[in-house]
């Protein structure tokens, strides 16, 4: 797998510590922000491959993060995370234009299968169509 820049927006610093060891083992940049506010800041102005976005933050709700980012950065590959692990979060942010969905807990594993199978699937996608 290629290296990823990936940026990290959730408020638990458990889950962004995890997710910045696990994926900077692995070689990827990782980038951490635990607020909507500052998230949506370093969406707009970095360039990133992956997205793990929190559907539960204190300041700006997920979906709401989600819909800027298929405005302003539909290119953007994008897994949402939750803890309310439940099938309709799931289906309304896939609505949404998230790439694939976790549920807190996640393993390692699950979550570089996540990433892998989400960017594999974004790029070929992309590459189809030009």
């Amino acid at each position: 797998m290629q290296l990823l820049r990936v940026l990290v927006i959730d408020d638990e610093s458990v889950i962004c510590d995890a997710c910045e060891l696990v994926l900077s083992e692995k070689g990827h940049t990782v980038t951490l922000r635990n607020n909507g506010r500052t998230g949506l800041d370093a969406i707009r102005e970095g360039t990133y491959d992956i997205l793990l976005l929190d559907m539960k933050l204190p300041d700006i709700d997920g979906m709401d993060i989600l819909k800027v980012v298929q405005e302003e950065k539909p290119e953007l590959c994008t897994i949402v995370m939750t803890g309310y692990s439940s099938i309709s979060n799931a289906v309304q942010a896939m609505r949404q234009g998230a790439d694939n969905y976790l549920a807190k807990p996640f393993t390692e594993d699950e979550l570089l299968q996540a990433i892998e199978e989400s960017y594999a699937t974004r790029s070929h996608a992309h590459t189809k169509q030009k």
